[in-house]
C-alpha cells in the first residue's frame, strides 16, 4: 500500500463518525461535540487494517485532526532500513453526520467511522478496508 494511500485511509478514518456500539443516547452516534472532541483527542495511531495487516513500524504511523479542519499524518516505514518516519503530510478534512472527506493535495478520500471512543477509532475505506486506530503508539 502507498504512503499516500495509507495516510489519505488514516485520515478518512479519522474524520468519520457513526454510531458507536454502546451509545445509549439512541441519536447520531454520541453527538457531534463528542465525536469531534474524540476526534481532536491527541494523536490516533494505526493498529489494524483488514484485510492485511501492519507492520511494527506502520503501527507508529498516526494522525492529529485539529478543530479548524486540518490534520496531520506522519508515516512510517522500512523500506530503506530501519523504521523511520518518512514525514509529516498536511491536508484538510470535513465531517457531514457519519461521512469524512479528507483531501491531501489533489487527492480526496472518503470514509465511514464504524465506532469511536476514547481508546479506539474504527473506520471503513470506500474501498471497503476497515482500519483501526488507537491511542497507544506501535
Amino acid at each position: 500500500m502507498t504512503v499516500l494511500k495509507r495516510l489519505g485511509i488514516i485520515c478518512l478514518v479519522l474524520l468519520t463518525s457513526a454510531c458507536s456500539s454502546d451509545d445509549d443516547s439512541g441519536g447520531d452516534m454520541q453527538g457531534d461535540i463528542n465525536v469531534a472532541s474524540l476526534l481532536q483527542s491527541g494523536k490516533w495511531y494505526q493498529e489494524s487494517i483488514t484485510p492485511g495487516s501492519f507492520t511494527d513500524c506502520e503501527k507508529n504511523t498516526n494522525i492529529e485532526f485539529n478543530d479548524n479542519g486540518a490534520f496531520f499524518l506522519e508515516s512510517f516505514d522500512e523500506d530503506s532500513g530501519p523504521c523511520a518516519s518518512t514525514g509529516v503530510e498536511t491536508g484538510t478534512f470535513t465531517r457531514m453526520n457519519n461521512d469524512i472527506s479528507i483531501t491531501v493535495g489533489a487527492t480526496v478520500i472518503n470514509v465511514v467511522i464504524d465506532s469511536i471512543s476514547q481508546e479506539s477509532l474504527t473506520v471503513t475505506t470506500s474501498d471497503g478496508d476497515t482500519i483501526t486506530f488507537d491511542k497507544v503508539q506501535g
